[in-house]
């Protein structure tokens, strides 16, 4: 029997390996905060017989108010937890000090990891030695420190043990599956294939094995939580999250019931899941999954995580498909990838070579009607909902509910004065959901009545 979440007792907390950074800083001569600085080789007025006043001068760790030499603030940081980097994969690192200034990172071993527009490249087994600067302000010291972190071989970790916080790696069937679904679904919108890029697969798996091993979900978990890395913590702050939690055992949920799920948005309260999978600037993605066996709230709980979200530098943020409307659903729709109680919606792409330009589309003004079109007959909808969020780098979304649809029947949405930069256009789609494939299929084992899946 099973009860399903999409995205938990907290665990013992484990020794989790930090590392030591060495802080270079200039030290803070010329005495204290309030000493003044003077110069005692004065020259006699030519003209008054005075003494001329003396130039303060401070030292390179002070700074100067009102006449007094005052010393600049040390700024301090809490070190990156990392312990290893896999060889191939790549990671977003960023770090702030305590005076919420960025740190920027630089690599002196080339050969063995790179580091360019905020991401890191682990390409070869070794020593990766990163210099962290931040280089001050008027009134605070720069930061200068050294960080190492050993990169090791990609299947040195292979295998899966929780008790050593590792997470193991997807086999290429689960790879294939998740790829495979993910693209027949986009198809169906006429949306470009999305290829799999396995360099970001790490942070996935280490996503997944926080939720599993700490039985809860968050896209910001902390480091209170056991086998917290700053790698699971991009992965999950960068990603859709599906949390699930089965009574009883359960090996693999399956990377396209995840997906289902996500696109469905069942037990979500929001649809940003759905908007990031059916985004036309999406073109690359990673998976993982994880299960957790010896839980101790149920018999199996899983984590997974779908990348989504990418170093701007490294985004495409044009698309090829031309301008739009991405319904969901849209023309003949399979019924395993729809669910009545959920809600229907849709964005408009009005410039696909401009990411950031979608947010002109205005809908508070809009006229939404759903017409069944074997009878003509105007139906009811309802929780009409709107917004200009950048899920999926496509800043606009309308959403609402049609409980009394029916499957396999065609009906005709037409959406009036929706404003676009202030000027008003309508859009026109149609869909029917077709039942002919009977209940959805689920490739992972039998589930049971009470099993419950949330994402986050």
């Amino acid at each position: 029997m099973m009860k399903r979440i999409k995205k938990g007792t907290p665990s013992i907390r484990t020794t989790t390996l930090m590392l030591a950074i060495s802080m270079a800083m200039v030290g803070c001569g010329g005495g204290s905060g309030g000493n003044t600085g003077s110069n005692s080789g004065g020259t006699d007025g030519a003209n008054d017989g005075g003494t001329s006043p003396q130039p303060v001068i401070c030292s390179e760790t002070q700074y100067l108010q009102e006449g007094i030499c005052k010393n600049k603030t040390a700024q301090r940081f809490e070190p990156l937890q990392l312990h290893r980097f896999l060889k191939g994969q790549a990671y977003q690192l960023n770090l702030k000090t305590d005076q919420d200034l960025d740190l920027s990172f630089s690599s002196q071993s080339p050969n063995i990891c790179d580091f360019e527009q905020g991401e890191l490249k682990a390409l070869d087994v070794g020593k990766c030695t990163l210099t962290l600067i931040q280089a001050g302000t008027s009134q605070l010291l720069p930061v200068n420190s050294t960080m190492v972190v050993d990169v090791i071989e990609a299947d040195a970790e292979g295998h899966k043990d929780l008790n050593a916080c590792q997470a193991g790696r997807p086999s290429e069937a689960e790879r294939q599956l998740f790829i495979n679904t993910l693209n027949e679904i986009r198809a169906l919108h006429h949306l470009p294939k999305v290829r799999y890029d396995q360099v970001y697969e790490d942070q996935m798996m280490q996503a997944s094995m926080l939720l599993a091993v700490n039985e809860k979900t968050s896209h910001y978990p902390d480091r209170t939580w056991r086998c917290f890395s700053d790698i699971g913590y991009q992965g999950a702050s960068t990603s859709n999250l599906n949390f699930v939690q089965a009574y009883q055992p359960l090996a693999s949920y399956g990377a396209d019931t995840h997906l289902i799920n996500w696109l469905i948005e069942k037990n979500s309260s929001s649809i940003g899941h759905r908007r990031h999978i059916l985004s036309p600037f999406l073109t690359k993605t990673a998976y993982g999954e994880v299960s957790n066996n010896e839980a101790k709230s149920v018999p199996t709980i899983l984590g997974a995580a779908m990348k989504v979200v990418y170093p701007y530098a490294s985004q495409t943020l044009s698309t090829t498909i031309p301008k739009g409307v991405i319904a969901y659903p849209y023309h003949t729709y399979p019924k395993k990838f729809f669910a009545k109680t959920e809600p229907l919606s849709l964005s408009i792409l009005v410039n696909p070579q401009n990411a950031y330009a979608n947010n002109t589309v205005d809908f508070s003004q809009v006229k939404l009607t759903v017409t069944r079109r074997d009878n003509q007959h105007i139906q009811t909808i309802s929780n009409i909902q709107y917004d200009n969020i950048s899920y999926g780098l496509l800043a606009n979304n309308l959403q609402f509910h049609f409980n009394a649809m029916e499957y396999n029947v065609i009906y005709d949405v037409n959406v009036k004065n929706v404003l676009v930069d202030g000027k008003a256009e309508d859009y026109t789609y149609w869909f029917k959901v077709d039942d002919q494939f009977g209940e959805q299929r689920l490739s992972g084992e039998q589930r049971s009545a009470r099993e419950s899946s949330n994402e986050i």
